[in-house]
């Protein structure tokens, strides 16, 4: 059998002290050859400007007189004479020098350079620490890298995303890259070089501080690998670009291996699902046209509106903010819920307002001592039935009704805390968001964490059931836009998601400073714990967190709602005033419709109504002897 045939001493690379000498003496003959290449340049120019200036003369004698040779325009005349010695011929020498030793070490760095790219080539170095981590055809934008903690990064910038934490995940650390030279830390000698030259050590790490101390701008980007796919991440030094694009293996259904890379939606699931796309301008539900009809009430009546809310805001409103809700008949169940909870606790309600889309809501919540405002215009052609399900017509008619009440107040420069009605309050959430030491006063929208990170709600997961916002152009702005947007609401079946989107756009665009918590912190818990986070619940059945909300979300119906609630303890409306109107309420007590507050004393009870109806859920109380309500459900307790 043949063996391979050595290379011969001609074809070998060298090795690197060889490199080094064959540098020097290259440096050598650079050096002499930029020198003459220039000053040939030089003469030379100076020669054809005064021959050109001298009407096409090639005569010799004629070339010292040349007004505007080069060493004319060096000297700074155009009439002077070949035999004028002055400071600026001295000057001009000078001058000329240093420009050729500038050349000349530009050469000699592009040349230095090119032998430690041919270094990393070769993979023959002795010396790791003489090779770049990034080779000189990507010097535009990779100069060098560096890792951070994940955590620490988070901690010490608060991006506003909501962070899953990094120590031991596979996402413990995060990598910064240098696009500029200048841009690499200088405080540490010995970390700027590892950034730069491959030292057998990996990516060196240091602290946020350290790693940005020269950053005069950062590009901040959020990747992940959804469903564990064969994912990769181009990055291309090329005009800026503040978006991603995505390239799947796809003709619009599930991943195939076999098929080219291809450009597809955002929004497009590994699975094969796109969440995203434009709705129609016609076909069965004429989402396009619907929505054009309800903008055009909202444009004739909006000054009206404004209006008449002005008086209202000023009574409700407390340091410049208030609480907002809105409910149908459907859902008044809880509604009444959380205004029957709120009082047993203590909780002042007189900074709530309510934006009915029914007479029937409005009668039953200023029953309960509530301020309200019914804009028929906009709110009485909605339907008054409850969601059956998550995306029905019902419940895709009512999250109209969630754009406007959060969109009139801050019109009147109002911030706004806007809440659904399947809401418990154990203390005051306010006081949080008007906190000063809580460092959050910068943000402009605040949101609880949905819980779920599918594609259809990234980057943020922000849960549109409970946030904060604060009254700026920018926020108005953003629901402004989200109003003109209400045909991808009835196109996706979802406020949440095409608000979502809207804040990574207007972050992008316009700066929004957006704020979601994290899924596990203990102030906002919802439906994500509730389902996922049996250990969370116990403590919060104990008594033993901090929150200052629950909100039963990721649930089908109000029905489920409703038991969820009392199995938790957090039920208060007595059984008499479930689907009923003010008006059969006081008409079946007996009770006169012309006092404050009239339903507080029959419909809210005074100890929570607690029953048991699935043992596989969370309870104040062990629930082993009833159903499960999931499949293969175990006992909570």
């Amino acid at each position: 059998m043949s063996s391979l045939p050595l290379r011969s001493a001609r074809s070998r690379l060298p090795h690197q002290s060889d490199r080094r000498a064959l540098g020097s003496v290259q440096s050598q003959h650079i050096v002499l050859l930029v020198k003459i290449t220039f000053v040939s340049l030089i003469c030379g120019s100076s020669y054809l400007a005064g021959s050109l200036w001298g009407r096409h003369s090639l005569e010799l004698h004629n070339v010292h007189v040349a007004p505007m040779s080069v060493g004319s325009l060096f000297r700074g005349g155009v009439g002077s004479e070949a035999g004028d010695t002055s400071e600026g011929d001295i000057q001009c020498e000078e001058a000329r020098e240093k420009f050729i030793e500038l050349k000349v070490k530009e050469e000699l760095e592009r040349h230095r350079e090119k032998l430690q790219y041919t270094d990393s080539i070769a993979g023959a170095s002795d010396n790791l620490a003489e090779t770049k981590r990034f080779p000189i055809t990507m010097e535009r934008f990779a100069n060098g890298m560096a890792r951070v903690k994940k955590d620490d990064l988070d901690e010490f910038f608060d991006f506003g995303n909501p962070m899953e934490k990094g120590a031991g995940t596979g996402e413990e650390d995060a990598i910064i890259i240098y696009h500029n030279k200048k841009s690499l830390p200088t405080s540490d000698e010995a970390l700027a070089h590892s950034a730069q030259y491959n030292d057998g050590k990996g990516i060196p790490i240091t602290d946020p501080q350290t790693a940005t101390e020269n950053c005069d701008a950062m590009n901040v980007v959020f990747t992940g690998n959804p469903e564990s796919s064969r994912q990769c991440t181009a990055l291309i030094g090329n005009y800026e670009s503040y978006h991603i694009q995505r390239w799947m293996r796809t003709n619009g259904g599930k991943l195939d291996s076999n098929l080219p890379l291809t450009h597809v939606s955002r929004g497009m699931a590994p699975r094969g699902k796109s969440n995203f796309f434009a709705p129609p301008a016609d076909g069965k539900f004429l989402p396009v046209k619907k929505h054009w009809k309800m903008l055009l009430t909202f444009l004739q009546n909006v000054d009206s509106v404004l209006e008449d809310l002005k008086p209202i805001l000023e009574k409700v409103a407390r340091n410049n903010s208030v609480v907002v809700l809105t409910c149908n008949q459907g859902q008044s169940a809880l509604l009444m819920n959380f205004a029957c909870s709120a009082r047993r606790r203590g909780f002042d309600l007189g900074n709530i307002l309510v934006f009915p889309s029914d007479l029937e809501t409005k009668e039953l919540a200023e029953g309960l001592g509530l301020q309200t405002y019914y804009d028929e215009k906009n709110m009485g052609p909605l339907p008054s039935g409850e969601a059956r399900r998550y995306g029905d017509k019902n419940f895709k008619a009512m999250m109209y009704a969630k754009v406007l009440c959060v969109l009139y107040p801050l019109l009147l420069n109002y911030d706004v805390l806007f809440q659904d009605v399947d809401i418990v309050w154990y203390r005051d959430p306010m006081t949080f968001f008007h906190d000063k030491t809580a460092n959050i006063s910068h943000f402009d929208v605040l949101f609880q964490h949905d819980g779920s990170n599918s594609v259809r709600y990234a980057p943020y997961s922000a849960n549109s059931g409970f946030y904060y916002v604060r009254a700026n152009k920018r926020s108005q702005y953003l629901f402004t836009s989200l109003l003109y947007h209400s045909d991808l609401i009835i196109t996706w079946d979802s406020h949440q998601q095409v608000l979502v989107q809207l804040l990574a756009e207007h972050s992008s665009l316009f700066g929004l400073n957006v704020k979601v918590f994290n899924r596990d912190t203990e102030m906002f818990p919802g439906g994500y714990h509730y389902h996922r986070r049996k250990d969370f619940m116990k403590k919060l059945m104990k008594g033993e967190m901090n929150s200052y909300i629950f909100h039963i979300s990721w649930t089908e119906n109000k029905d489920n709602k409703l038991l969820f609630l009392r199995q938790m303890g957090e039920w208060y409306v007595t059984d008499q005033c479930i689907s009923k109107t003010a008006g059969e309420i006081l008409t079946a007590q007996g009770i006169p419709n012309d006092g404050d507050s009239p339903l507080v004393q029959p419909c809210c009870a005074a100890e929570p109504i607690f029953s048991c109806h699935y043992k596989d859920k969370p309870s104040k109380l062990p629930c082993k002897d009833s159903a499960s309500i999931d499949r293969n459900g175990r006992s909570f307790w």
